[in-house]
């Protein structure tokens, strides 16, 4: 139900293929945006709307990737077809489309948090799964992300049921430098500093986690739930409780934040990093293509 880091790795996905020589799009539902219907988050130019309008990931995601046009409805199909009417793109991502059936796609890579796994096996409300362990056997590869180690991410892989032969891989996300609201390096913070930190994630602990694993000596904390539209009150809060210090959140949470925001914010940037598994999922990936682009 969120939290294995889908987001980071759609557009390390998008830069890799982009490597590889193809034109790509993104498609999104845009959870949590106020907009309906199919809208343009971006034309390869950068976001052309607010994370209000379009969804604080899909924002995220053409912030991100300059140059990829980034597309969002509640029917991927529906996005799809606008996106195609308008610019040439060969590779289509759909960013959390595992269960959008009615849009047949050609690689469905599961991601699967390496810290919860399948939690407690059950589906919600009762459990972390949107669907059932079983239905693990419709993907076409697995990512265990967030993987202290190899190791680590190999115990979790055991646990799920996944029909052998196909591929797995660890990924991890290595957190880099702090950037400010152009997405450009800040100056806001760096490594040692100690830092306020805030994010509206389905799970805050790991990111507070992460900034203490690069450095940051994070002296509070605040969190709040899932993609939050944060309002004056919430702003006056942290302001008040940062006080002197930096305030450090997520760059999905940069995003929603609104223009006046009365204390100096900075974002941690993370990127994923491939422990081990990257080359038989990428070179399935590229298979499926050629495959697809045959007459």
């Amino acid at each position: 139900m969120g939290g294995a880091g889908k987001t980071p790795h759609v557009i390390h996905l998008a830069r890799w293929l982009a490597g590889q020589g193809r034109r790509v799009g993104v498609l999104s539902r845009g959870y949590g945006r106020k907009s309906s219907g199919v809208r343009w988050v971006s034309d390869g130019g950068g976001p052309i709307v607010t994370a209000a309008e379009g969804g604080d990931e899909p924002v995220l995601i053409a912030r991100s990737l300059p140059g990829v046009p980034v597309v969002v409805g509640e029917s991927r199909a529906a996005a799809g077809r606008e996106l195609l009417s308008r610019r040439p793109v060969d590779v289509l991502l759909l960013d959390d489309g595992f269960q959008h059936l009615s849009l047949r796609r050609d690689v469905d890579l599961l991601l699967v948090e390496c810290g919860r796994g399948l939690g407690n096996g059950w589906t919600a409300p009762l459990g972390p799964l949107r669907e059932p362990p079983s239905h693990a056997r419709f993907a076409d590869a697995i990512v265990i992300t967030k993987c202290p180690d190899a190791v680590s991410g190999a115990r979790t892989a055991r646990s799920i049921p996944f029909p052998p032969g196909r591929p797995w891989a660890f990924s991890r996300l290595a957190p880099g430098g702090i950037v400010g609201r152009d997405g450009l390096p800040s100056k806001a913070a760096a490594a040692g500093d100690a830092v306020f930190a805030f994010s509206g994630l389905a799970r805050n602990a790991p990111f507070r986690d992460t900034l203490e694993a690069a450095g940051f000596r994070v002296m509070g904390f605040l969190p709040f739930p899932d993609h939050h539209a944060y309002g004056r009150g919430d702003l006056d809060r942290i302001a008040r409780e940062a006080g002197a210090l930096p305030a450090v959140t997520t760059e999905k949470d940069l995003v929603r934040l609104p223009d006046d925001v009365p204390f100096a914010v900075g974002a941690l940037r993370v990127e994923v990093a491939y422990l081990e598994g990257w080359e038989g999922i990428s070179r399935m990936i590229l298979e499926r293509l050629e495959e697809g682009s045959r007459p």
